[in-house]
C-alpha cells in the first residue's frame, strides 16, 4: 500500500504539476497575444503617421512656390513704399500741410487776418472743398504781436516766389468766431 501511495502522490503532484504548467504557458500565450496586439496597433500608428508625414511635406512642397512669390511681392511692396517715402520727404510743397488749432492758441494774444490766393492750385475743384479755394481765397488767422511778425509767417508759409499773393485782412477781434486754417 505504501507503493500505492507513493505513485498516487507522485500522480497527483504529476498532475498538480501539468495543471500549473499549462496555466503558465497559457498566460505566456495570453501574454504573447497581448504583445502582438501592441506591436500591430504600433506598426499602424506608425505608418498612418508616415502617411501624414508624407502629405504634409507634400502640401509643403506645393506651397513654397506660393511662399515665395508672395515673400518676392512683399519686397516689391517695401520697396515701392520705400521709394513712396523718399520720394515725399524729397517734394517740397508750396505751403504747410499742418496747422495748429486755433484752440491751442492764446486767446487773449493778438492774431492778424490774411486771405491767401494761388490761381493755379485747385483750379479744377469745386469751391466746396478746401484745395479748391485757392482761386477765390483762403483765410488765415496768425498769432503775433504785430502786423509784420505776422506777414512773414505767411510769407515763410506760402512763399510769393511760388505764385502766392497774400492780402491782410487786418486785426481778428477776440470775440469773433475764429476760422479754421
Amino acid at each position: 500500500m505504501d507503493d500505492l501511495l507513493t505513485v498516487l502522490s507522485t500522480l497527483i503532484a504529476l498532475l498538480l504539476f501539468g495543471l500549473a504548467l499549462g496555466i503558465v504557458v497559457d498566460r505566456a500565450r495570453l501574454g504573447y497575444r497581448r504583445a502582438e496586439s501592441e506591436k500591430a496597433m504600433r506598426r499602424q500608428g506608425q505608418y498612418e503617421l508616415t502617411q501624414r508625414l508624407e502629405q504634409v511635406e507634400r502640401a509643403i512642397a506645393e506651397q513654397k512656390p506660393a511662399i515665395g512669390a508672395v515673400r518676392r511681392q512683399l519686397i516689391e511692396t517695401v520697396a515701392e513704399c520705400d521709394a513712396l517715402k523718399r520720394g515725399l520727404d524729397s517734394t517740397e510743397y508750396p505751403f504747410a500741410y499742418t496747422v495748429v488749432p486755433m484752440e491751442s492758441r492764446d486767446m487773449h494774444a493778438r492774431s492778424w487776418r490774411f486771405t491767401a490766393r494761388h490761381a493755379a492750385l485747385g483750379a479744377d475743384l469745386p469751391e466746396t472743398e478746401p484745395a479748391g479755394q485757392w482761386g477765390q481765397g483762403r483765410l488765415y488767422v496768425i498769432a503775433a504781436e504785430n502786423q509784420a511778425e505776422a506777414r512773414s509767417v505767411m510769407d515763410r508759409l506760402l512763399p510769393r516766389h511760388r505764385g502766392f499773393v497774400v492780402v491782410n485782412v487786418g486785426e481778428a477781434s477776440s470775440d469773433s468766431p475764429m476760422p479754421s486754417a
